[in-house]
């Protein structure tokens, strides 16, 4: 990659950004606020570790950075970092050291997802339930890959917004009807638990 490619407006240099999911690590550079460069999406099975993909993003970029954003599809509660999907676990103070960073963000990856919900048009958006939406109502977001990602958006005091940070995927499967109580039984026969995930995402 040519260097001009990697001139930043940051005064610290380009910043690492990354969405990182049970199958797939995605990783660009953000040049500018909102300008993204060098799109590239690794295998998470090609690497033991998530320092090592990162790395090799790094390298294959041909640039360092101080500062990184993760989004992952994972709890986030503290250092530790130990994925559901994936076997990738990681401190994230130890991987900013190894990495060289100043800066490493580890947020849940739907959790990042809802923070750009008020940035999509009105047609964007579905009303669930009937009825008119309303402005300033909590805003839902659903969706399918090797997990299953739920969370949203509440409104908050000072007119902005608050993100849910939520596992709602491992939620219990409820059958509405005879049809649905039958795919229970049969997962079942497997699982003591059936979530909603077990059935709609990857494993499913």
């Amino acid at each position: 990659m040519h260097p001009a490619s990697l001139r930043s407006s940051h005064s610290d240099g380009p910043r690492l950004l990354a969405d990182i999911g049970g199958t797939n690590a995605r990783f660009a550079l953000e040049r500018a606020p909102g300008q993204l460069s060098a799109v590239r999406t690794l295998a998470c099975a090609d690497y033991a570790r998530f320092e090592d993909a990162t790395a090799a993003y790094l390298a294959g970029a041909g640039i360092a950075v101080r500062h990184a954003a993760i989004a992952i599809a994972n709890p986030v509660d503290g250092d530790a970092v130990r994925m559901t999907n994936h076997a990738w676990a990681f401190s994230t103070a130890q991987a900013a050291r190894e990495l060289g960073l100043e800066t490493l963000l580890v947020v849940n990856d739907f959790t990042a997802l809802a923070m750009a919900l008020p940035l999509l048009p009105e047609s964007s958006r579905m009303q669930v339930g009937g009825g008119t939406a309303r402005p300033g109502c909590a805003i839902g977001l659903v969706g399918a890959g090797t997990g299953l990602g739920v969370s949203g958006l509440v409104p908050a005091a000072n007119g902005g917004w608050t993100p849910l940070n939520s596992e709602g995927g491992h939620v219990a499967f409820s059958p509405a009807d005879e049809r649905e109580m039958a795919v229970l039984r049969h997962c079942w026969q497997r699982y003591p638990h059936v979530s909603a995930e077990r059935l709609v995402s990857g494993p499913g």
